[in-house]
């Protein structure tokens, strides 16, 4: 058994009993102990006198969540909370009942301090190693070491793990406090020297962290010294400082640099130029004062090497085309070129490299740095009549899967230099297209094909293939159609096979004056009723010209289910009387409950776990024959809640908005005839 911790408060102990009870008799729990760690188990102790000495003990929690509880009364501590075992004897047709209230601890496992900003050293680390003195405690010499001057206070980030911790408060002391204090999380250096800091928790001392303070006598000033005031990228120079006052405990300084970019410096003050600019050195103490000193070094650079995009490029006749130098490396002091062309008849260069295409052939440009002549480079211009425009000749193509379809396009102007295309498909699983604009179908769907002019023009089309298979069946989604005269319902057929290319179907009702049929594709077809009785549809794909057919009877189906009555229990759980009116089975009815609070401003009550609104289906499945009449079974209400204020305390109405005729067919009830019912 794990350790138990006491805690100072003391929960009062409940003693209750489900009916009278004698003088003397009862039960009680020791209360002595009302506190333990997560992950612990206590074994209670139950004191039964009189009448309650004989007869079983059930033991039970109020949140197994917390801590659970055996039929021995050992109980579990798994959660941090508060949780109430309650003990209930039997005997002598009475009911003898106790509780013990338990705090479910969760303690302090480990002590932290985030050093990220805290000059916090190894201690075997040069900076601060010549200055510390060997301690007894051969554990303490390994500790870390934060430094701190004199007079200046630090402010520790530690904190007590885990976070949500019953109790996370924590102790900070001094070793010695003639070498510095600590106040809450705030320590403050006195005089040089060394001591020992200890952070601990409150609940549990035994948990800490510890270090070695070093407190220093800190430096005051710094001044910096450059052996030159410039350097060359790539080389170097060196750079000295001096601090003050001459007693300062540690007066050697971390060098850095202001950016990198420009200047790097490395720990013995060398200073290595990087680019172009001008930089700054940085000489901090190293004793944790934050004492800092600055001084400019400016960086040079010379021009190395000029990069054009590329080595020849394609410019259009009578169009201009930037042509961009890159003078390398990018921090060059003097960046300036000239631009020249080797025949201006057919391409000429302005000053700021852009190129224009005068007529058809070839020549070179050539850019030279102005600061260094023999830094030079040269790009090839073919001027070129380039494509204008690029059309698809229409914007959908249709092929079936293994057979191939020749696109067709026009290209803008007839005397274009270069008319080669690059065909892309996006889906390459539904269709691929070769050099020639041929595409092939290999799966049902759609892909999108796009041309590619080849000359630098980047015009581009874009067309949308349809792929699919030939027809090869057809059959109704439904059995049977029921529907009301002046109804308008949908209905629809499975093509075989779903990646059929053409889907185009047409619909002949057998008998137009009971109803009627429209729609022009497999989906969605229009049925309309006109006059009782019963009729055929017949469908017809345009692709085989198979068929397929959908009987359809046309009566009072809006008043083929009667609504008898309803009830609820007090969860809100609902259920109707429904009977069925028609001459087929009912295999599903669908109602509507729609509840509001019982109040004057006569709110909405929120019953739906899924939109937070005040309407539920409630759903009867089963078979009712003609006749039949639903009872309180095979109801389901649909992401239903009860309502805050109880079924009793609120205004509703309930709906029948559907019902489904022999497991097929579902008929949506009219709304102007669905029946309803409503209380307040």
């Amino acid at each position: 058994m794990k350790k138990l911790i006491i805690l100072l408060t003391i929960a009062a102990l409940v003693c209750l009993t489900f009916t009278a009870m004698a003088a003397g008799d009862g039960i009680a729990f020791d209360t002595s102990v009302n506190a333990i760690n997560e992950g612990e188990t206590l074994q209670t102790t139950l004191t039964r006198e009189g009448a309650a000495a004989e007869g079983e003990v059930t033991y039970t929690s109020s949140n197994p969540k917390m801590a659970t509880v055996d039929e021995n009364g050992l109980v579990t501590a798994v959660l941090k909370g508060r949780v109430i075992i309650t003990a209930v004897v039997k005997a002598d047709k009475k009911s003898y009942k106790a509780q013990l209230q338990l705090n479910i601890i969760r303690p302090v496992t480990a002590v932290t301090v985030n050093t990220a900003k805290l000059p916090v050293y190894d201690a075997a680390d040069e900076k601060v190693s010549p200055f510390l003195t060997a301690r007894e405690n051969a554990d303490e010499n390994t500790m870390p070491v934060l430094l701190l001057p004199v007079k200046k206070r630090l402010t520790l980030p530690a904190a007590a793990e885990p976070k949500d911790a019953s109790n996370a408060a924590l102790t900070f002391a001094s070793g010695d406090e003639s070498i510095f204090t600590a106040v809450k999380n705030n320590i403050t250096g006195v005089a040089p020297g060394e001591a020992i800091l200890t952070v601990a928790s409150v609940s549990n001392p035994e948990i800490m962290t510890r270090y070695r303070v070093l407190v220093v006598q800190p430096v005051t000033k710094l001044t910096i010294e450059s052996s030159a005031p410039t350097v060359t990228v790539g080389q170097q120079v060196s750079v000295s400082s001096q601090a003050a006052p001459d007693n300062a405990t540690m007066k050697n300084v971390i060098w850095s640099s202001g950016d990198e970019r420009i200047i790097t410096v490395d720990a013995n003050g060398t200073v290595t130029g990087v680019k172009r600019g001008n930089g700054r050195v940085i000489a901090t103490a190293a004793d944790g004062s934050n004492i800092r000193a600055n001084y400019s070094i400016k960086v040079v650079q010379n021009p190395e090497s000029i990069t054009l995009p590329g080595s020849e490029m394609t410019v259009d006749v009578g169009r201009k085309a930037p042509c961009k130098a890159t003078v390398e490396p990018k921090d060059t002091d003097d960046k300036k070129v000239i631009w020249t062309s080797s025949d201006e008849s057919i391409a000429t260069v302005n000053k700021s490299g852009q190129i224009t295409g005068v007529s058809i052939g070839d020549c070179t440009i050539t850019c030279t740095s102005e600061a260094l002549d023999s830094v030079s480079a040269s790009i090839t211009v073919h001027v070129q009549q380039p494509v204008r425009k690029l059309t698809f000749n229409g914007k959908v193509a249709y092929a079936y899967v293994g057979e191939g379809t020749q696109l067709g396009w026009t290209i803008e102007p007839d005397n274009a230099t270069n008319k080669t295309l690059d065909f892309k498909s996006s889906k390459e699983m539904i269709a691929t297209v070769d050099a020639n604009g041929i595409v092939t179908g290999v799966k049902g769907g759609k892909t999108a094909i796009t041309a590619m002019t080849t000359d630098g023009s980047k015009r581009k089309a874009q067309i949308t293939v349809q792929v699919g298979e030939h027809v090869t069946g057809v059959q109704m989604v439904r059995n049977h159609a029921y529907i009301d005269p002046g109804e308008t319902a949908t209905a629809g057929a499975n093509i075989e096979p779903k990646d059929a290319l053409n889907k185009n179907m047409t619909w002949v009702s057998s008998d137009p004056n009971i109803v009627t049929a429209s729609g022009n594709t497999n989906h969605k077809m229009k049925l309309h009723g006109v006059n009782y009785g019963d009729a055929v549809i017949t469908g017809t794909t345009e692709d085989g010209g198979f068929q397929t057919t959908l009987p359809v009877t046309v009566g009072d189906f809006d008043h083929g289910v009667s609504f008898l009555s309803y009830d609820y229990d007090s969860d809100g759980n609902t259920w109707l009387s429904v009977r069925n009116n028609l001459n087929f089975n009912i295999t599903q009815i669908t109602a509507e409950l729609e509840l509001w609070d019982c109040t004057e401003e006569l709110e909405p009550a929120v019953i739906n776990t899924k939109n937070g609104s005040n309407k539920v289906n409630v759903v009867w499945s089963g078979t009712l024959p003609p006749g039949g009449t639903t009872g309180q079974r095979n109801w389901r209400m649909v992401n239903f809640r009860t309502p805050e204020c109880g079924m009793s305390m609120t205004r509703g109405s309930i709906t029948i908005v559907s019902f489904q005729i022999d497991g097929d067919w579902i008929k949506t009830i009219t709304k102007s005839h669905r029946p309803n019912d409503y209380w307040n």
